[in-house]
């Protein structure tokens, strides 16, 4: 932990514990939980926080919605939401956990002139089509119709991520998920889609590649970090557990969202990950698992409850598309928070702009985290999470 960055807002605790050198948790007496001892003795997966789904998403340009529905009514009802700037989402709502789209773009310009706006006036993208020429990984939802980014690539968000994070040093920690996109639309109405380019194991490891372009190695919890002397990451987190409270507080991690082919191509080569900067969601039973993405909180509460009483960190979601936000239910998002999932995913940080009322809080918490529901032990206290 870089102390000098610290600023000086973080409780006394928190700020004792990341000036103290820090013992091993076999080093420290865990019984009682106390004030004294939870840095070293909570671990990560031993939290509950709140993610963004989509991060970066802003709302469809409301002329395209209105030309576009008289080809298809109602085209962008489940796409009509949108997110604050990265930083803001940190600082102002305390999200700790959030998603990216990327498509590939090795030789830049791909995305820099979306179909979308060449039928209405989008002021914005002649101002970022500079940076849209660049080769890298692109942010953006679905190529030409929702393409509109609050951060257009995946360095510029990055460094958002980190930037912040160096500012806020005793934060805990954030996870990042990756999905790597690159599938086709069928055409309708006037639009012409781009073809994405497919992503291989080249492109894959770009991303990795971006990632340490942005951040210092010692920033970051690796699945190398994690599984340590073990054989398999899945070994080292049944038998040793995550890294704790003051291991992981001022760091980033990072998880592939895609299962299938992209996970085999980026695992090609290092089975348990080895050398990645990249978690990604497997099974039980899969030496690379560790973190498992299991978006449908309705049906799979019950196995979410299950993986996470194993050691393993779950992401869910707590609203689809704009479902709850236009009704109201509940269901769902209680169901999430309930299951233990130690990242609980939400397009609605704010009260949803349907007239429901729908929004996602943290319930018996400090407001950043709270005790893990299923994974916490005894004497826990939501205090212990304070930045």
């Amino acid at each position: 932990m870089n102390v000098r960055l610290f600023l000086l807002t973080g409780s006394a605790s928190v700020l004792m514990a990341l000036l103290t050198p820090e013992p091993s948790q076999a080093d420290t007496d865990c019984e009682p939980l106390s004030a004294d001892n939870a840095q070293q003795c909570l671990r990560l997966n031993q939290l509950q926080v709140l993610g963004t789904h989509n991060s970066y998403k802003r709302w469809p340009l409301a002329d395209l919605i209105t030309l576009l529905d008289t080809f298809r009514a109602g085209w962008a009802t489940d796409i009509s939401y949108e997110h604050r700037p990265l930083p803001e989402q940190l600082e102002q709502f305390n999200v700790r956990q959030f998603e990216l789209d990327v498509f590939a773009d090795p030789d830049g310009g791909l995305y820099a002139d979306p179909a979308g706006s060449r039928l209405v006036t989008d002021a914005d993208v002649a101002r970022n089509r500079e940076v849209m020429q660049r080769p890298g990984l692109k942010v953006l939802h679905s190529q030409d119709i929702d393409y509109r980014s609050t951060c257009l690539t995946l360095l510029l968000c990055l460094e958002q991520i980190r930037d912040w994070s160096l500012s806020n040093p005793a934060h805990l920690p954030i996870m990042v998920m990756i999905e790597f996109k690159d599938g086709a639309r069928p055409d309708w109405g006037p639009i012409e889609y781009v073809e994405p380019v497919i992503f291989d194991q080249a492109l894959l490891l770009g991303a990795d590649r971006e990632i340490w372009q942005v951040f210092e190695r010692s920033h970051v919890i690796t699945p190398d970090d994690v599984r340590g002397s073990f054989a398999t990451l899945e070994q080292a987190i049944v038998e040793q557990g995550w890294p704790t409270l003051a291991q992981s507080r001022g760091k980033v991690m990072f998880a592939m969202d895609n299962t299938g082919r992209h996970r085999e191509e980026y695992l090609a080569g290092a089975p348990t990950l080895e050398s990645r900067a990249l978690f990604v969601s497997a099974e039980p039973g899969h030496p690379a698992a560790g973190f498992i993405k299991m978006n449908n909180a309705l049906d799979d509460h019950a196995l979410i409850r299950d993986y996470v009483e194993r050691n393993y960190l779950v992401r869910t979601r707590s609203d689809v598309p704009t479902e709850e936000a236009r009704s109201g239910d509940t269901t769902r998002r209680e169901l999430a928070l309930g299951s233990g999932a130690q990242f609980v995913s939400t397009d609605y940080i704010e009260p949803s702009p349907f007239g429901s009322g729908y929004r996602v809080e943290l319930p018996d918490s400090n407001g950043i985290a709270r005790c893990n529901p299923v994974a916490a032990p005894a004497g826990c206290l939501s205090q212990y999470f304070d930045e």
